[in-house]
């Protein structure tokens, strides 16, 4: 949201520049998991000659595609793939869309509305470390979840209403600040939950399916704001739509905290354990 803008400018405006160096980048990852994948084959060849691993698979860990029945079948799964999605259709999109709703809103150029907007993702790639270490010590995952909806719903329902007619840089400021704070909450929150509810050997499955929904949803949300935007002519519906997807999301992580009690999954316990006191002497 800083870069783009000052590449464009410099190639008179032009969106090949920008796209040539998101282009780069993507060469330099794949450059990078291409030394990882061999790095990554010369140590599991190492631990075969160290006697410490083995290249044979038993019968229980091969993966059947009738495994993937065991996911669709759970209750869990599709409660953490539906919060998933939900949350996500309402940040995603909304990212795509907030550079050009503050400029609107507020009267700004375009590249002050992104480098102001930027102060989202920095806030969360911040945060959500340390929310990652409280989550590992505290725990109370079931907990930011829902926390993090409510944050959301806040946030989408103050840029529909109350941004307009109070259009302040540093109120718009403060509604992105809080809404990094809900970003960071439910990645923290969601991701490391997985696995306390779906069996590791069909893990893999679960994510590549959790992230199959959500790609679902990042594919029609889009559509569906930008017609709203053309048809109403403003953001206000859209921002609507948006908080809409924070309160099911919200209802579908008391749902999380629900099943979690009943059954135990351990969602609000720390993912680090104590270690158990030796007994005294």
């Amino acid at each position: 949201m800083w870069i783009s803008p000052v590449i464009a400018n410099a190639a008179d405006g032009s969106v090949v520049a920008p796209l040539g160096f998101c282009g780069a980048l993507l060469c330099i990852g794949l450059i990078n998991f291409i030394i990882f994948g061999v790095m990554d084959r010369k140590f599991d060849n190492q631990l075969i000659a160290a006697g410490l691993a083995t290249d044979e698979k038993s019968p229980e860990d091969e993966f059947h595609v009738s495994d993937l029945g065991a996911i669709f079948k759970s209750k869990m799964f599709w409660i953490v793939a539906l919060l998933c999605v939900l949350y996500y259709s309402a940040i995603f999109p909304f990212q795509r869309y907030a550079p050009n709703f503050l400029e609107e809103t507020l009267g700004i150029d375009a590249a002050t509305a992104a480098r102001l907007f930027s102060c989202f993702p920095i806030l969360a790639m911040c945060l959500t470390p340390l929310l990652g270490i409280f989550l590992d010590r505290v725990g109370k995952g079931a907990s930011m979840l829902m926390l993090g909806s409510i944050i959301m719903i806040v946030c989408h329902l103050s840029f529909a209403f109350i941004l307009p007619v109070f259009p302040h840089k540093w109120f718009a400021l403060l509604l992105i600040v809080v809404l990094g704070v809900s970003f960071s909450l439910v990645p923290a929150a969601l991701w490391p939950s997985v696995p306390k509810i779906i069996d590791e050997k069909i893990l893999g499955s679960a994510y590549c399916l959790i992230f199959w929904v959500q790609n679902i949803g990042l594919c029609l949300v889009p559509m569906l704001i930008g017609f709203l935007r053309q048809s109403t002519g403003g953001y206000t519906i859209p921002m609507i739509v948006f908080s809409s997807f924070g309160v099911l999301a919200f209802i579908f992580s008391i749902f999380l905290k629900t099943e979690d009690r009943k059954k135990k999954y351990g969602l609000e316990l720390p993912n680090i354990k104590k270690e158990e006191q030796a007994p005294a002497e």
